[in-house]
């Protein structure tokens, strides 16, 4: 994909006068007007009856059977769907859908690992287990491969080089290197809180109020937040604060590679490995082996702030919900993810407090020169696989096609144009009642338009931006007005718009790394699952080491049981398999730069 930037403006006028208008609407497949099966083997080479040219006839009526988390987190009705956007789709492919909502929770993978033990899979699904589950479906023929079928019944994803790239990479990931998915939510999603997709957000407003302190090691760093909560150790509510902390099996996600996105690297199975968005280049040191590496700058950096007495000491046992509510509630002086970072944001406005923000430092700031400011996800975010006892799985291809478009895509996120937002000077516009909601209103919108109810089932991630009006495929992303402590921060910085600052000086700003990993060989499985548990308590050690002393006794004692687990040799199986697939991985990067 073209790195295809947007700019946070600060008034939505702004936007219009400046944006070109919206296209029409994706295109209807060509697919056969019974609802009898077509030959879905993989040498099929027939072809849809609808001769070139001709006007697509009525397609029958058909209900597919589908599972997933398709959107809206509260959208939890199951049975055939009903709002406006699923009509709209009934009404362009002749598709019903006939939903089993699938949340993102820990027991919804135990689910559908029992359904594909039964063999009871609806037609279409949403993989959630991972390599090993893909796999064992593919191994076991229960999921159809789509090669042929993708090349009869999807004209949009044949015509979109950034879909064909998503192709191109998860045939990468089969056993026998044929297509079994297709890759929703390519692209990047939106920041709520305006900034990189994961890195240094801390109390801008407290930031100012101390002078704005220099800052140029993320040691430094440290100091100031403590000084940070020193201002505010309690929040509104009179809960206690602290600088920054982690969740529970969680210090990977959430004090690791948050960081180490801020320096520019992309990191590969469990840490093992490392790579640079810029080179694409993979570090030939593992990266729990190399002390300059930035797993071990977090690492050092998480442990000053405790022995500071700043870092939360429920990380290392509180769940990822517990950080998220603690997150929303301000209890936190810095946070890593842009979503949390967000959700503080939307509370301090809603207690009318709109001038405390968590904004996110420039990664120039430290003296680095990378950073994923836009993280593209070249594969999708979420992978859809289509049973192999779907008795009409060119009906599923179609609905996948029509559904992957950038135009489908606006609709998702948006609703269907007339409902929350209209064309101006053929310019795609939100209503301003659309704007702001907060996430009551969200919802009662969404259940009225049907926007954002297949956000999570769609083509496009919120903030991708449609080439043909290069307007975000969600309005909101381009609408967001900047706070006053956002406009600090550009005025501090010298610039104009927030992407101004965070592009200064960067050599790249866009992550799309796309390696091919393989898989380890049956007698280094083993290893790897203990490893996980050896890393998790390893990282826990070094961060409540006392003091700097006992760090580097944790930290030597850390990186020589490595080699209890194997380290050396997974590091180089995965190494050994991306550089094999070097050359397939080039040919998709040509197509994303096309």
């Amino acid at each position: 994909m073209k790195t295809k930037m947007f700019v946070i403006l600060t008034a939505l006028l702004l936007a219009v006068a400046l944006i070109t208008g919206c296209s029409g609407g994706p295109a209807t497949s060509a697919l056969p007007t019974s609802a009898a099966p077509a030959t879905s083997a993989a040498n099929s080479t027939d072809k849809p009856a609808q001769g070139e040219g001709e006007t697509p006839a009525p397609l029958e009526p058909v209900t597919l059977t589908v599972m997933g988390n398709v959107g809206s987190t509260k959208y939890m009705e199951n049975g055939i769907m009903e709002d406006p956007v699923a009509l709209y789709i009934r009404e362009n492919t002749g598709v019903s859908i006939d939903l089993t909502m699938l949340p993102d929770s820990g027991d919804s993978r135990d689910k559908l690992n029992a359904m594909i033990a039964a063999n009871d899979l609806p037609d279409l699904f949403c993989l959630n287990g991972g390599e090993a589950q893909f796999n064992n479906l593919v191994n076991a023929k229960l999921i159809a491969p789509l090669d042929d079928l993708v090349a009869q019944y999807a004209p949009n994803l044949n015509s979109d080089n950034d879909a064909l790239a998503m192709i191109e990479g998860l045939r990468l990931e089969a056993p026998d290197g044929l297509l079994y998915k297709i890759g929703m939510n390519k692209g990047y999603w939106d920041s709520s809180a305006m900034g990189p997709q994961r890195g240094y957000y801390i109390r801008w407003d407290l930031y100012k109020q101390l002078g704005y302190p220099a800052v140029t090691t993320s040691l430094e760093l440290c100091d100031v937040l403590a000084q940070m909560q020193a201002l505010e150790p309690t929040n509104k509510s009179g809960q206690k604060t602290f600088a920054a902390a982690a969740w529970n099996n969680g210090i990977a996600d959430s004090i690791i590679w948050p960081q180490g996105i801020m320096m520019g690297y992309a990191h590969g199975p469990n840490s093992v490995l490392m790579v640079n968005i810029d080179t694409k280049e993979i570090a030939t040191t593992s990266p729990l082996k190399d002390k300059t590496s930035p797993l071990w700058e977090s690492l050092k950096w998480s442990n000053k702030l405790n022995q500071l007495g700043a870092f939360d000491p429920d990380s290392f046992t509180q769940t990822y919900q517990n950080y998220m509510d603690k997150c929303t509630a301000g209890q936190y002086m810095m946070g890593v993810l842009t979503w949390s970072a967000g959700s503080a944001n939307t509370t301090f406005i809603t207690e009318g407090t709109p001038e405390k923000q968590l904004i996110c430092l420039p990664s120039s700031l430290f003296g680095w020169d990378k950073v994923s400011l836009f993280d593209n996800m070249v594969k999708g975010e979420r992978h859809w696989a289509i049973a192999a006892t779907c008795k009409t799985p060119e009906r599923a291809v179609g609905l996948l096609d029509f559904m992957s478009t950038f135009e489908f895509s606006r609709i998702a996120h948006n609703g269907l144009e007339g409902t929350n937002w209209t064309l101006v000077d053929g310019v795609a516009t939100p209503k301003p009642e659309y704007i702001g909601l907060d996430e009551d209103q969200t919802l009662e919108n969404s259940m009225t338009t049907g926007a954002r109810t297949f956000r999570l089932f769609t083509g496009y991630a919120s903030a991708t931006v449609n080439p043909a009006d290069n307007q975000s495929v969600d309005l909101l992303s381009d609408a967001r007005p900047l706070t006053d402590m956002h406009k600090d921060f550009i005025n501090h910085y010298g610039k104009t718009t927030m992407n101004e600052v965070y592009m200064e000086g960067m050599k790249t700003y866009t992550n799309s790394t796309l390696l091919n990993w393989g898989t380890l060989p049956e007698e280094l499985k083993t290893y790897e699952a203990n490893l996980k548990d050896y890393l998790n308590q390893g990282y826990v050690a070094c961060i409540l080491a006392k003091d700097d002393a006992t760090f580097t006794q944790e930290q030597d004692k850390f990186i020589a049981g490595l080699d209890a687990y194997k380290l050396d040799e997974i590091f180089k199986t995965y190494y050994d398999n991306a550089m094999k697939s070097a050359e397939q991985t080039k040919a998709i990067y040509d197509l994303l730069d096309k």
